[in-house]
């Protein structure tokens, strides 16, 4: 886990991450504080990337990925940020290394298990003696309970945006793509375990995976990579965020993540944009802890519709006719007109003013403000009974238009004084 957080304003953009990375195994998990999460995109121009999440991408690491690409890039620009991260996706989509074709197959092996997996858990805990006594007839029955599951959720994605490089790839295709695979799978979880597979099961799992596969919803392991900073043309910053997972059929599963897109503009003069581990940034942000927001919420709903019952109770059978106006009342349009009042405070007296705070803030202080917001993160997560998955130095940057890429705070893994060819030949081609 990790916290990360970008601020915008008409200056510059500043980006700041824990440096915390949690690695989990059979016997348990570990965190390390020494995870890069921050990168120059370009040594020579104002752009820069943050990653969270999976620290790999088809199990290359992301660091090694991008730093080949910023090789690449050499002083080559872009015009705008939207640019710098179409052209990066286009370098994953031409090295092959990163996405062999066996490479291909085993994360769609995995990515599968995981769906028909959860099918399988699903219908289990609900259905567990027709596993307890497996007769023929049981186990019919409990497949077909699989393939409902199976169905029921290829309906709710096959109704989810589709990601874009799956936008024309048709259900055809992917069968013939993934048939080995997928047959594999089928043998290894329901053959071997004495089901009896027909065409009809086969077809519906692969209607399931391929649903969730095209969706543009997360779903599995990802990376979210941040790029940040000025294209060639743009004189404010801007920030796109893609959640991106992993490669099937040579179609990068990704997609932006449109929700947290920032864009400077005239109208638009600051933006905060946390990931990650968000609810300490929220809770500065809104004047209040987002779990308990909806826990007051819940609360007003439960008790608004206790007090009906009272007063419902009230007046029993003595007057007909008021008990069934009181029958009628909406609740939910007051709870709902509760929910917007509190929205609209929390707007007026936290948001609106912070963000205009945010709007003059020099570099420095946008910086100041970046890292303490992670600092913020990290210190609720060292005083209360929490793993602490935000830790370790915070790393900072601040990216102008006229500067480019400057580090306020970076940790080495070296000593800088032991090695100073590294920063000679920093800029060597």
């Amino acid at each position: 886990m990790t916290a990360v957080v970008g601020i915008l304003n008409k200056q510059a953009v500043a980006l700041a991450a824990d440096s915390a990375v949690t690695i989990s195994g059979v016997k348990g998990r570990k965190i390390f504080n020494k995870a890069n999460k921050v990168f120059t995109l370009s040594k020579y121009h104002p752009i820069g990337v943050m990653i969270y999440n999976s620290a790999s991408f088809m199990s290359t690491p992301w660091e090694t990925i991008i730093k080949m690409y910023r090789k690449q890039l050499g002083d080559k620009s872009c015009a705008t940020v939207k640019a710098y991260q179409e052209d990066f996706l286009n370098y994953l989509r031409s090295k092959d290394f990163f996405t062999t074709p066996v490479t291909q197959q085993v994360f769609l092996k995995d990515f599968a298990e995981i769906i028909v997996g959860d099918a399988i858990s699903a219908v289990a805990s609900k259905n567990q003696i027709l596993l307890e006594q497996p007769t023929d007839e049981n186990k019919v029955r409990f497949l077909a309970l699989v393939e409902e599951n199976l169905i029921e959720l290829s309906d709710y994605f096959n109704a989810v945006d589709i990601c874009p490089e799956f936008i024309d790839y048709d259900f055809d295709a992917f069968k013939a793509h993934s048939k080995n695979t997928l047959d594999g799978l089928v043998d290894s979880t329901l053959k071997q375990n004495g089901f009896v597979i027909t065409d009809t099961i086969i077809e519906v799992i692969n209607a399931a995976v391929y649903a969730v596969l095209k969706a543009k919803e997360t779903t599995t392991s990802y990376t979210g990579l941040i790029f940040s900073g000025f294209g060639e043309d743009e004189i404010y910053p801007q920030l796109i965020p893609i959640n991106i997972s992993f490669v099937v059929d040579n179609k990068i599963r990704y997609y932006v993540d449109e929700d947290s897109v920032a864009c400077i503009t005239t109208k638009n003069d600051g933006a905060i944009r946390p990931f990650a581990q968000q609810d300490v940034i929220d809770t500065i942000l809104s004047g209040i802890d987002p779990e308990l927001d909806s826990t007051y919420l819940q609360n007003f709903s439960s008790i608004f519709k206790k007090y009906n019952e009272v007063i419902l109770q009230t007046i029993g059978d003595s007057n007909p006719q008021l008990k069934a106006q009181v029958e009628a009342l909406n609740t939910d349009v007051l709870q709902s007109e509760f929910a917007q009042m509190n929205s609209l405070i929390k707007t007026e007296k936290y948001i609106v003013p912070l963000m205009n705070a945010v709007c003059s803030l020099s570099k420095e202080d946008l910086a100041e403000m970046a890292e303490s917001l992670i600092y913020l993160t990290y210190l609720k997560r060292r005083i209360t009974f929490a793993e602490e998955s935000v830790g370790g130095p915070v790393d900072v940057a601040i990216i102008s238009k006229g500067d480019g890429f400057v580090w306020i705070k970076r940790k080495h893994y070296f000593n800088p004084e032991l090695n100073k060819h590294f920063f000679e030949n920093y800029f060597n081609k």
